[in-house]
């Protein structure tokens, strides 16, 4: 029987040192696919070499990549961009994780939309073009005083923002970035409507969500891999979380530290999660078990600290299925028996 071989993919150009072998985000990875058995190569990706790129992954079994939502859209003098790579490398027969079309199932902000009637959901609404955005958002923005608009494609906070009216007059509307780099603005609101033009470019669109108060109780990722959870995260602070005596000031982020699948913390949200909320995910989005992402994550915020029952503990943040890094060492070792069992 041949060897099974394994690429794992990161973003960079011809020069870039970047190897998924050696790299301390992926190495524990790495040692556990060689362990159960697999060749594993680190390979880099970018625009410009895309279609050269596709001809050498095609001798892999299966491949596993890191590049941001950034980076997937652009392309190279042949045309391609990551997107289609994948999938050119899907139709040939390559395991591919996250398949491009789970992403734009699960991946995008669109799925706090599509997810909103689970227990995890809330008020939450999407504006599929500019003029629906500009005619439907300020009401929402009545009814709730703050919201959260979020791009249909992003990473590390770009896209995101807490938004609400200045005054009662409701001439003027403040928005915060969720970079904590970016300064809060004061905008008119046809300044405010023509800042947010570009984010309809493309194909591209906005989901609104309401304010999650819980975010103040940090929040949970959970890790897993295929439909099984592998670990958890917990981070006190959170980008956009204000300071708890002036709402006005927003509170540093703080670290997240990770923990296994078996936590005894976290059991509650496993059962839930392994049990009820990534079968009704799935069965919604039309997703089969062998096409889930071998790493993916879900944000929870914590509503309700000492609630007895996790469907009224929790509300989504967003999903993760692809580039996610870092994760918990105890994902390494699922990741390795699920691409085991799939090829």
């Amino acid at each position: 029987m041949k060897q099974l071989s394994i690429a794992l993919i990161l973003y960079g150009d011809n020069g870039s040192t970047r190897n998924a072998l050696v790299d301390d985000g992926f190495k524990g990875l790495a040692d556990a696919l060689v362990e159960a058995g697999f060749n594993v190569e680190s390979v880099l990706y970018h625009p410009s070499n895309a279609k050269k790129i596709q001809t050498h992954l095609e001798h892999f079994d299966g491949i596993m990549s890191w590049v941001e939502p950034k980076d997937r859209v652009e392309r190279g003098e042949d045309g391609l961009n990551f997107d289609e790579v994948l999938l050119n490398l899907s139709q040939r027969g390559v395991l591919v994780s996250t398949h491009p079309e789970v992403i734009f199932k699960i991946g995008t902000k669109k799925v706090l939309y599509s997810t909103r009637g689970m227990d995890w959901g809330g008020n939450v609404e999407f504006y599929p073009n500019y003029e629906d955005f500009k005619k439907r958002f300020l009401s929402s923005l009545d009814k709730s005083s703050v919201r959260i608009l979020k791009q249909h494609r992003g990473s590390s906070g770009s896209g995101i923002f807490k938004v609400r009216f200045v005054d009662d007059e409701k001439k003027s509307i403040r928005v915060k970035p969720a970079i904590s780099a970016e300064s809060e603005r004061i905008l008119g609101v046809d300044e405010f409507f023509a800042a947010f033009k570009q984010y309809f470019e493309n194909g591209g669109l906005i989901v609104n969500q309401q304010w999650a108060d819980g975010i103040k109780n940090g929040m949970v990722r959970v890790y897993l891999t295929g439909t099984k959870v592998s670990g958890f995260g917990y981070q006190e602070t959170v980008a956009l979380c204000p300071e708890t005596n002036d709402p006005n000031k927003i509170r540093p982020i703080s670290k997240r530290f990770y923990f296994s699948e078996d936590c005894g913390l976290f059991q509650d949200l496993r059962e839930i999660m392994e049990e009820k909320w990534i079968s009704e995910l799935q069965r919604i989005h039309s997703i089969s078990n062998d096409m889930m992402p071998l790493l993916w994550d879900i944000d929870l915020f914590i509503d309700e600290v000492n609630a007895i029952r996790a469907e009224e503990k929790y509300t989504l943040c967003e999903i993760n299925v692809s580039g996610v890094s870092p994760f918990p060492p105890s994902c390494s070792s699922h990741i390795a028996k699920v691409l085991l069992t799939r090829l």
